[in-house]
């Protein structure tokens, strides 16, 4: 997973592919700037974990993302939060569940709580082990990254977020379920950093590797300089 700070610096349209180009010229304003900061973000993502070049990232009909052009088979999940970029990588391919969301820690989603949690949740319990002094929002929005994962992951079987059920099992790890679903439980995996809340779900049992990177280190990637192109690895 690459995450990827953008605060006052051009996403340059040009690193993008013929199509991706042709997509962003529909996009107006602040859409438009967040898709391609998200794009090539992604975009370096999928080469750092694949080595793929010249794939470029497209909305499938569902709007979901979709990697073309990769001779690895990658598959993705994006998310945005103003000029922060997220995009996790699955080798894997687009047959396996993956979802990505990132959300500000905001005290106004606490009135969001009714409504994401289902009958047999707990708000206390699903999050896990919690720093003693929470800022207001922080459990709510916890909760509401967890299941914007999950519903990506799943394909957005049902828009409401408290059909998407997360529970602890005995191993401490987080799962979650969605009903009238032929898939089974997924496993999801959250951290909370500078005040952003991102969450992944998907079904490997080990927390993914993350990497928080620079704008310029993306751009260099993109330009193929590899001198600029690392990142920090830490994990989720």
């Amino acid at each position: 997973m690459v995450s990827c700070a953008w605060a006052g610096r051009h996403a340059p349209e040009e690193l993008l592919g013929e199509r991706e180009r042709a997509h962003a010229e529909g996009l107006t304003g602040n859409r438009r700037a967040e898709w391609v900061r998200t794009r090539l973000t992604a975009k370096t993502a999928v080469h750092w974990a694949t080595g793929d070049r010249g794939i470029e990232i497209l909305p499938d009909p569902d709007g979901g993302p979709r990697v073309w052009d990769t001779p690895s088979g990658a598959a993705v999940s994006l998310a945005h939060t103003g000029e922060f970029a997220v995009c996790a990588v699955t080798r894997a391919g687009p047959a396996h569940p993956l979802g990505v969301d990132v959300e500000p820690v905001d005290a106004r989603n606490d009135i969001l709580l009714p409504r994401l949690l289902g009958p047999d949740e707990s708000p206390c319990a699903v999050p896990g082990t919690l720093p003693e002094a929470l800022p207001p929002g922080f459990v709510a929005t916890v909760l509401a990254a967890c299941k914007e994962a999950a519903l990506k992951a799943y394909r957005r079987p049902s828009p409401a977020l408290g059909d998407y059920r997360l529970r602890r099992g005995p191993d401490g790890r987080l799962r979650v379920r969605a009903p009238g679903t032929p898939q089974g439980e997924l496993s999801v995996w959250w951290s909370c950093r500078a005040g952003r809340v991102t969450a992944v779900c998907g079904t490997g049992r080990l927390p993914p590797v993350r990497r928080t990177v620079s704008a310029e280190s993306v751009l260099a990637a993109l330009r193929g300089d590899s001198r600029l192109s690392s990142g920090t690895r830490r994990g989720a």
